[in-house]
């Protein structure tokens, strides 16, 4: 990203210089080449590079502990304007998800640039071939469940498949889930952002057990 932003950077400014030497040598002339030069520059600023962000996780839900509702936040810094979110990568750690699986595991609701949406989805990890097994999923696309039977749900939407998002504010993005676990505790590792920015903003993401 860095590199983009540099090779950027330097191409600008040498236009800068040429166009310097330009302007002093033929005056009347220089507008048509300023003109070019803002084209060029707006070309530049239109162009998106592509992210990965990897955030630590932490506990999901605590056994005998009741539910909890975790969140993902994913903030760009705002620079440049809008940035584009197609995964969500959630990674358990151990001990893993128990036999029955992560059956109270489901995404409860998302607020893209302070406005709520209610995607209460399907479950996503569960249920499970042995116990303490590892799952990954990406979240973006899941099923969103229209009865609340674990078993026999039925599906309706989806979980948005890619996510834009303004930058106008801090917290662009939450991603809220419903948690709950019987016997075990169950956590996540870690969780993988990878979507579309400007070269020169920044995307954060954080893990709020």
């Amino acid at each position: 990203m860095r590199k983009h932003g540099h090779a950027s950077a330097l191409a600008g400014f040498f236009l800068l210089v040429l166009l310097g030497a330009f302007v002093v040598a033929t005056p009347a002339k220089a507008q048509p080449v300023i003109n070019a030069l803002q084209t060029i520059n707006a070309k530049i600023d239109a162009q998106v590079v592509p992210f990965k962000v990897v955030a630590p996780g932490g506990l999901c839900d605590s056994a005998g502990a009741g539910v909890s509702t975790p969140e993902i936040i994913i903030d760009s810094d705002g620079e440049e304007g809008e940035f584009v979110v197609t995964s969500i990568l959630m990674n358990t750690t151990p001990p893993g998800i128990p036999t029955t699986g992560f059956r109270g595991f489901s995404i409860n609701q998302v607020d893209i640039d302070g406005e709520r949406f209610y995607t209460r989805s399907g479950d996503i990890l569960g249920p499970t071939d042995g116990d303490g097994v590892y799952e990954s999923a990406d979240i973006m696309g899941m099923p969103i469940r229209r009865n609340g039977d674990a078993d026999v749900p039925i599906d309706g939407g989806n979980f948005p498949h890619q996510i834009v998002a303004q930058s106008e504010d801090t917290n662009d993005i939450h991603v809220e889930f419903f948690c709950a676990t019987d016997d075990t505790d169950v956590s996540i590792a870690s969780v993988l952002v990878a979507g579309w920015k400007r070269p020169a903003d920044t995307i954060t993401v954080t893990y709020v057990p």
